[in-house]
């Protein structure tokens, strides 16, 4: 008989969940955002001028020929005529001007201005990348990174079917005031694989074989992190033959999906994709400034 990949999971992490605390201590139901750290787009102000051109220099104008006048002035050697020749003055005498500075060519439109570059939900999130959520409809606040994705070859499913390990570690950090219940084990799952014949989605969750396959000493059990703890947990799960594309992470692993959706740990998913942001670099200072969510 096959065995769904999801059972033990949901199994495990039901039996759990029904030994914690109050629900408000597990459950998120704020959006999860990431904030880039810099403007996006990067300011852009007029420049500065970079070079100042040569002096104009405008020559005298107005030439006016001077008519000499007989006779002559005696200097004690020589007679010679007031005006000697050609003779004449300019109207207009020559003069500069400072050289023109240089500056950028004019736009059509306006400068934009910079605002935070924000990801939210449904988008993708990136390896690496701190995510936070809570802090406004919900009393948790925390913060979660999906760190060293890597996959490895792995023994044959019961079935005969080749099938590979994709180990992982999630970092969640407690950023609020109030402590916060995380059984990662049961809140994370792989939820799209790719296969030799194209992506594949489904739900496919951390087991303790997977993790003993893969080398990983891990305890997987429901966590309480105290404000301003931070906990890195190492998961590992059985995945066709392939490579991990998609993760999943229910904030609120409180609620079932309606419709009802075997595997689902929970409700308000986040998704991570396994690539890293070409887009923007950096973590924001603690504690951070998170937008308003979204109505």
């Amino acid at each position: 008989m096959k065995n769904p990949v999801w059972m033990i999971p949901v199994l495990f992490g039901l039996a759990a969940l029904a030994c914690t605390g109050t629900p408000s201590a597990m459950q998120i139901l704020d959006e999860p955002v990431y904030v880039c750290p810099t403007a996006t787009p990067r300011a852009t102000d007029t420049p500065p001028p970079t070079s100042v051109q040569p002096p104009i220099i405008i020559p005298p104008s107005g030439w006016a020929t001077l008519t000499p006048v007989p006779g002559c002035i005696w200097n004690g050697t020589l007679c010679a005529t007031n005006t000697p020749y050609p003779g004449g003055v300019y109207s207009t005498p020559g003069y500069s001007l400072p050289g023109a500075t240089s500056t950028p060519r004019p736009t059509t439109t306006p400068y934009p201005t910079p605002t935070p570059f924000v990801m939210r939900s449904p988008q993708d999130f990136f390896v690496g990348d701190a995510i936070y959520t809570g802090g406004f409809v919900s009393g948790v606040n925390a913060r979660l990174r999906l760190l060293n994705v890597v996959t490895l070859a792995a023994s044959a499913a019961s079935d005969g079917s080749p099938r590979s390990i994709v180990r992982w570690e999630i970092e969640i950090r407690n950023v609020g005031s109030v402590a916060y219940e995380v059984f990662p084990a049961w809140q994370m799952v792989v939820s799209t694989v790719t296969t030799g014949s194209g992506d594949v989605a489904g739900i496919w969750g951390a087991s303790r074989d997977a993790a003993a396959e893969a080398g990983l000493s891990t305890l997987l059990e429901a966590i309480t992190l105290a404000p301003g703890e931070t906990r890195l947990f190492a998961l590992a799960a059985y995945i066709p033959a392939g490579t991990a594309r998609r993760f999943a992470y229910a904030l609120d692993p409180t609620t079932r999906p309606v419709p009802a959706t075997p595997g689902v740990p929970g409700t308000n998913l986040m998704v991570w994709t396994n690539t890293t942001n070409t887009i923007c670099a950096g973590d924001l200072a603690e504690p951070p400034v998170l937008p308003t969510p979204l109505p």
